[in-house]
């Protein structure tokens, strides 16, 4: 009996102690002068940053995972068009230094900053997104959130696998307008508005007017499968379709065809599938960063 009641206070005293010790930890932690950082844009004094990744990354690919921990690894590494103010969230210049946009959102001119430099000190042009947004797309690579740079045209064309349309007599490609209904009204639809560039688009032709500039305001091509099954079932569906496309050649859609163009070294313009207000804010998504290696 005498040796169970000394057995149950020292137990009621290592207890005590542990609680107590717990209590003291906690107290000291609260005493530790804590610098509030949350929401503010400059560095703290000391320059020093501390930071909680999480679990091992799946990679630091900037195009490939699609988990948080990775997407803030990849955040503080890589560099965007935008970033995110850290008091709104709104986008705020990156290694763009500013944008402009058309009347109805479906085309956007980035002007990028002259001091963009990758981390072995090469400049980062408008030809390094051009890449960038061309790799994010490539079926091969598998990126998940490929479908953040659908609003781009032929985009979603060209990571589906998607073929034109073409005549091999004319050589002309089959237009989509005449076929297929995407709810788009015809009389401000991109592919209605070639005669129409210098007029609607204003500023945004005195970026520079190109050869591929009027290949993306020309009539929105047809898009069929790139696999013969999948491509017979849609025309089988469709017998007009079926019919008009009697004949003709499939070309695949190819990454040149995506609608993103260095205009020059520090200007990049990139043509939309419709109007899409919201792309702005997409450009700080990892889908779309200016600094990722071109070896993979």
């Amino acid at each position: 009996m005498v040796g169970s009641r000394i057995v149950c206070i020292l137990r009621r005293r290592i207890t005590q102690l542990a609680v107590g010790l717990f209590v003291c930890l906690i107290v000291a932690g609260c005493l530790v002068k804590n610098e509030v950082f949350f929401g503010k844009s400059d560095p703290p004094q000391e320059n020093v940053l501390r930071y909680v990744s999480g679990s091992e990354p799946e990679s630091i690919d900037p195009q490939i995972p699609i988990g948080q921990n990775e997407a803030r690894i990849c955040m503080a590494l890589y560099e965007g068009l935008v970033e995110y103010d850290p008091k709104n969230s709104q986008p705020i210049p990156a290694l763009s230094e500013s944008w402009d946009v058309n009347k109805d959102w479906s085309e956007v001119v980035f002007h990028l900053r002259r001091d963009g430099r990758f981390s072995n000190g090469d400049r980062i042009t408008a030809h390094d997104f051009v890449y960038t947004i061309r790799r994010g797309v490539t079926p091969a690579v598998g990126a998940r959130y490929a479908s953040l740079a659908y609003p781009i045209k032929y985009a979603q064309a060209f990571n589906e696998g998607g073929v034109f349309v073409v005549d091999p007599h004319s050589g002309e490609y089959v237009a989509e307008q005449e076929f297929i209904d995407k709810g788009r009204d015809p009389s401000t639809a991109l592919s209605s508005r070639r005669e129409s560039i210098e007029s609607e688009y204003g500023d945004l032709k005195r970026a520079g007017d190109t050869s591929f500039h009027e290949f993306m305001h020309s009539p929105v091509r047809l898009v069929l499968p790139g696999d013969e099954k999948r491509r017979i079932e849609v025309l089988n569906r469709d017998p007009k379709l079926k019919a008009s496309v009697a004949g003709k050649e499939f070309v695949k859609v190819s990454a040149e065809d995506i609608g993103v163009e260095a205009v020059d070294d520090y200007t990049l313009r990139i043509s939309l599938v419709q109007a899409t207000p919201y792309f702005i804010s997409m450009d700080a998504a990892s889908i779309f960063p200016g600094a990722s290696s071109k070896d993979g």
